[in-house]
């Protein structure tokens, strides 16, 4: 029976440590490496840490995600607000995945999973509020499916 390698990702070491404690008791085999999702030379690192550690990467999960607007509209709330939103609940899956595809084409398998929200349904861009969470999400959405449409392509 295969066995799944678990390696939780967090910018701060002291929770990533934290969460790998309850299924290091269950036995699962689980590791904690520091990476920040708004800074590409720590998801570049990252990346480089995984392969040199296991040489191959199954399934990617984003999970990484903020929500700064305390229900504010887009138009109307302060431009970092959405600024910081966007860099980690969008740029951040983007640069992620850019820099974890590799490791899954070079063995030509792998499935990437990107948590999401219903506020990022199309439907919910028709009610305001939210603004920054909204956009971001429905943004990372598009993202979602477009790459999952350029692997098919690549890897045919």
């Amino acid at each position: 029976m295969n066995s799944f390698k678990v390696i939780l990702a967090s910018r701060d070491p002291e929770m990533g440590h934290e969460g790998t404690q309850k299924p290091k008791e269950s036995n699962l085999d689980m590791s904690f490496m520091v990476m920040d999702v708004n800074n590409q030379e720590s998801i570049h690192q990252a990346a480089i840490t995984v392969n040199e550690q296991n040489g191959r990467l199954d399934v990617l999960i984003n999970n990484a995600g903020v929500y700064l607007d305390e229900n504010k509209n887009l138009v109307t709330m302060d431009n970092p607000i959405l600024e910081k939103t966007m860099a980690t609940n969008f740029f951040g899956v983007y640069h992620v995945i850019r820099s974890f595809i590799p490791l899954m084409e070079k063995q030509g398998y792998g499935r990437i999973i990107n948590f999401s929200s219903e506020y990022g349904a199309m439907s919910e861009m028709s009610y305001p509020g939210v603004g920054a969470y909204k956009i971001s999400k429905f943004a990372m959405n598009g993202l979602t499916r477009l790459v999952a449409a350029e692997i098919k392509v690549i890897s045919k």
